[in-house]
């Protein structure tokens, strides 16, 4: 399908005021919102470093502008959260929706809805997470649908509400099933993938507060050999306080930088976000040697907090311009610019690098007067602006 005009995007750097846009009045806990081709949503800025992927958010919400397009709107309430949800996954992995403490408490307490009342959930809900229990039931159908009858099947839905059916007309039509059928296989597919972690979850909260006391008494040796089994218990479990987290801590303490990148490349894998974390996994691989994927990791926070973060955008650009990714380095190295760092001429002389490099060398010469402007003696960019001029 084609849209049938542009999508503006409101960006706020105030949750609050983002928050007024939507709903006219502070208090909002979304980070967007969408209205047909209107989407606004949190910057960044808004929250806290590493509290969410924005990058995921505009993703989630872009699905909302074609998926409520395509049905002129009429479309459940669970579902086009369900498919926005799955697209995240289908962008990364590690974009996936994580099962939450709070998911895994009503999978243990079987409070998931029937497909045919979800809605209620998001519209009505009875517990103070339900909202959030929804949105990761809704994704999870999608994701079983998919597994079992292919992402086409998804589609066919799509269609089938834009023509005004109801989820049990839905289900029974494209799927074959009735929609207590369809609950009871998928409530066994959820046990089959989450079933142990929720059986486990009172064992896991009890390991984790233990691990996080051997770690405030500096018992790395404890700490390392308790951490793999709480992980085990709930490997997605990469928010604050993650049993990731405090192993990385022991391995730095005990010198094994190896075993201390090992780990936080599985935090980062799983989907964690904390832009200290992960900064600090880039360090260890570009010590090793491991360029690429130092660059991969640091371009995983463009996605998550990459305000005025001079040292994330140098760091980035650098390893780009080292690797000849000289559009990469343009891109970071003009971040690194606008970000108004200490050392003006240096982020124009980098740029001016890489416009060079990239054989752009009307847009290297430009860099390189703005930095000669602000320092007159600094001796590299004098020796570029040389360089260009014998190349003219």
């Amino acid at each position: 399908m084609k849209l049938g005009g542009p999508v503006q995007v409101e960006v706020y750097p105030d949750h609050e005021d983002f928050a007024v846009r939507t709903m006219g009045m502070p208090g909002l806990g979304a980070l967007g919102v969408t209205f047909s081709d209107v989407v606004a949503m949190d910057s960044p800025s808004a929250r806290k470093p590493g509290d969410f992927n924005w990058g995921a958010t505009l993703w989630h919400e872009m699905s909302h502008v074609f998926i409520l397009t395509a049905t002129n709107h009429r479309v459940p309430r669970w579902f086009t959260e369900g498919l926005a949800v799955h697209e995240e996954g289908e962008r990364s992995p590690e974009w996936s929706d994580r099962i939450t403490p709070d998911v895994l408490a009503a999978i243990r307490d079987k409070k998931l809805l029937p497909v045919a009342w979800l809605d209620r959930g998001f519209v009505y809900p009875s517990y103070p997470a339900q909202v959030i229990v929804s949105y990761f039931q809704a994704g999870a159908i999608c994701e079983f649908i998919k597994e079992k009858w292919s992402e086409d099947k998804l589609l066919d839905m799509v269609h089938s509400y834009a023509k005004l059916e109801t989820t049990p007309q839905v289900v029974e039509e494209d799927l074959s099933l009735s929609p207590d059928e369809f609950d009871k296989e998928f409530l066994a597919w959820i046990d089959k993938k989450y079933g142990a972690e929720a059986a486990h979850f009172d064992d896991w909260r009890e390991k984790l507060k233990a691990l996080i006391t051997a770690e405030q008494q500096k018992q790395y040796d404890a700490v390392l050999d308790q951490g793999p089994r709480v992980i085990t218990l709930y490997p997605e479990y990469v928010e604050d306080a993650s049993a990731y987290e405090w192993i990385a801590e022991a391995d730095k303490a005990k010198g094994d930088a190896r075993s201390e990148a090992a780990i936080l490349a599985a935090y980062e894998h799983m989907g964690g976000q904390s832009p200290e974390l992960l900064k600090r996994l880039a360090a260890l691989e570009g010590a090793a040697g491991d360029k690429i994927e130092a660059a991969a990791t640091l371009a995983r926070l463009n996605y998550i907090y990459p305000v005025k973060d001079e040292d994330l955008h140098r760091r980035l650009g650098d390893l780009y311009f080292t690797l000849a990714q000289y559009d990469g380095a343009i891109r970071e190295y003009t971040a690194l610019v606008a970000s108004n760092p200490l050392d003006k001429a240096g982020a124009q002389f980098s740029l001016a690098q890489a416009y060079f490099a990239g054989k752009q060398k009307d847009k290297a010469e430009e860099n390189v007067l703005a930095a000669l402007e602000i320092a007159p003696g600094y001796r590299p960019a004098q020796k570029l602006l040389l360089q260009l001029q014998q190349t003219k």
